[in-house]
């Protein structure tokens, strides 16, 4: 029988699963990041910092948000002096004594069921000031707040000991997304005229499967005018002559993600003039972001230089979403490059630079366009003093070339 989409594009993506071979966050880097976390609690004059297992416990203490919350509070603490504690229900102390967490020494706040977490907390700690980590749900702040403890949001500089990725994360962050853009590469030279939406998609996230990570990957595949919605949401469609192909997909490494888009063109197939120019027009956003993610420079400018460029081309009304993101332990961090945002980009930031041109149907028949068509070019990019370096190995070339 003939070999599937996957069988053929795993030949090609194998030789390329060493990008995978990358160590996981060292001990020593997760004690570190807790101090560096402390010194600033004590330079805001706060007493702890408080999460929810969550991307930042995963972060400081290697408790990641697969532990399943529920109405019994287990939290997360790391005060100024730099000591790891947490709360959590009697009942549940050896279930939780069980995670991988890190630490230097460790206090456990024990509550009964029969009293309030928020006031065995207190009496505990005697806290009278924290921040509360941005994913903790409502009910942990009122909790605190309810003992008189002062509870004030994540500050920018604790958001930003997280959005500035050390050495190691940037290798984990540069082998994920690497190996992601050889994933769509391998993909698009057996792809087709005449292969289903759910083929290529099934194909896309078995291939994470045969590298050995299973589970966390995701895809998003859209072709022809289907992707004039940029997140998509009709499915079933058989690809054509003429129509473009996008893939929005990522995985995760040791719990950092990867997030690449690519939209090209199955060998043979051809698009009309303005689809071919539209690709290189949405290359051209892509390539004057890439010059302005540096340090210091202001979010809302990069969109903006990405944004004049569709603009100028006649498209600007047709690019509908932000620029881009940071990228780590979640796929969607701070910092978020869009029109409102004032923050200045850091060194070793990492951001996705994803520039797009969406035309519905009903638009395209307007500009005298047959049909819609969506065309997003995505890759992570490195924020340092002399403009951003790409972390996908290598941009898209052409639209025969992704």
């Amino acid at each position: 029988s003939k070999p599937s989409l996957s069988e053929q594009a795993w030949k090609t993506l194998a030789p390329h699963v060493s990008l995978l071979d990358v160590p996981q966050i060292t001990r020593q880097e997760f004690l570190d990041r807790q101090s560096i976390l402390a010194g600033v609690l004590a330079e805001a004059g706060v007493d702890a910092f408080i999460m929810e297992p969550s991307a930042s416990s995963r972060y400081y203490a290697n408790i990641s948000s697969s532990y399943d919350l529920s109405e019994r509070p287990f939290l997360v603490i790391i005060d100024k002096d730099g000591q790891f504690s947490y709360l959590a229900p009697k009942f549940e102390l050896a279930r939780i004594g069980g995670l991988e967490m890190v630490f230097k020494d460790k206090r456990v706040i024990e509550w009964h069921e029969e009293e309030s977490p928020f006031e065995a907390l207190k009496k505990s700690t005697g806290y009278e000031k924290v921040i509360l980590d941005e994913h903790a749900r409502y009910f942990i702040a009122t909790g605190l707040q309810k003992v008189s403890i002062d509870v004030i949001p994540a500050t920018d500089a604790i958001q930003s000991i997280r959005a500035v990725k050390s050495d190691a994360e940037l290798a984990i962050l540069r082998g994920i997304n690497e190996f992601t853009i050889e994933l769509v590469r391998s993909l698009a030279k057996f792809a087709k005229v005449g292969l289903t939406q759910g083929e290529i998609l099934e194909a896309a996230t078995s291939l994470f499967d045969k590298a050995g990570l299973k589970g966390g990957a995701w895809a998003l595949v859209l072709l022809g005018d289907q992707a004039s919605n940029p997140h998509g949401g009709s499915f079933g469609k058989i690809l054509k002559d003429h129509e473009f192909v996008l893939i929005d997909i990522g995985s995760s490494l040791h719990g950092y993600g990867s997030d690449v888009t690519r939209t090209f063109l199955p060998a043979g197939s051809t698009v009309s003039d303005e689809l071919w120019d539209s690709w290189y027009t949405v290359y051209a956003a892509q390539s004057a972001a890439i010059a302005l993610m540096k340090v210091n420079e202001t979010c809302s400018l990069v969109d903006a230089a990405s944004r004049k460029v569709i603009t100028d081309s006649g498209y600007g009304e047709f690019y509908t979403h932000r620029l881009g993101h940071g990228l780590g332990l979640e796929v969607h961090e701070h910092p978020y490059l869009n029109g409102a945002n004032s923050e200045k980009l850091k060194a070793n930031q990492v951001v996705t630079n994803e520039p797009g041109i969406y035309v519905t149907n009903a638009q395209a028949r307007k500009i005298h366009l047959d049909s819609g068509f969506g065309i997003r070019l995505e890759d992570a990019i490195l924020v340092t003093p002399d403009g951003g370096i790409v972390l996908t190995g290598s941009r898209a070339k052409s639209p025969y070339e992704p």
